[in-house]
């Protein structure tokens, strides 16, 4: 039978994945290429959900209609639902990744998501070549993330690199200009 102390070193150990980690000791810590690394996948990061953010909060319907697409949805309340909140949580997770507050959890979020678009794309470009003679290489589509138009494989490497990115920073110790840390 568990105890007490044992949901408890649970709930501790997932709450020191979402939030940052300790500050260190000393303010003069020399920078290594896993510190440039983790601000450079913070960055690209950034730049990528928060432009891809602003195209689709702009236009929720368009965006609505490009996840119709997938034909996993219908028209129905939650597809409206998912084309309104996603890119509010596409642009709160590059905000985070900007400012440096909460990156574990919003590199955590990007991760699942970008899993999801990973499946979804998949099971797209298998779709249309199922449908047609086209092959793998050839499939050609919007894919829904605010970029336009582009060939499958490369959408699914582009995801697949940023899915990357987010379990580095996910998983990194140390985060430099984190505006959490200036508070104490």
């Amino acid at each position: 039978m568990r105890d007490k102390n044992d949901f408890s070193e649970g709930t501790l150990a997932l709450k020191n994945l979402l939030l940052e980690p300790p500050m260190e000791n000393s303010l003069n810590i020399r920078w290594t290429f896993r510190h440039y690394f983790a601000l450079f996948a913070r960055l690209v990061l950034a730049a990528v959900f928060i432009y891809a953010a602003f195209g689709k909060i702009n236009n929720p319907l368009i965006f609505a209609e490009e996840i119709r697409m997938y034909e996993i949805l219908d028209l129905s309340p939650l597809l409206y639902i998912i084309a309104i909140v996603l890119p509010w949580v596409e642009l709160l997770c590059g905000i985070a990744f900007i400012t440096g507050i909460f990156i574990r959890g919003a590199s955590f979020t990007l991760a699942i998501m970008n899993m999801g678009f990973i499946a979804v794309i998949a099971y797209r470009t298998l779709s249309i070549m199922n449908s047609g003679d086209t092959s793998f290489l050839n499939v050609f589509f919007d894919c829904g993330c605010g970029f336009g138009p582009t060939y499958a494989w490369k959408k699914l490497l582009e995801d697949t690199g940023l899915l990357g990115l987010s379990l580095i920073l996910l998983f990194t110790r140390e985060h430099r200009f984190v505006l959490l840390r200036l508070r104490k």
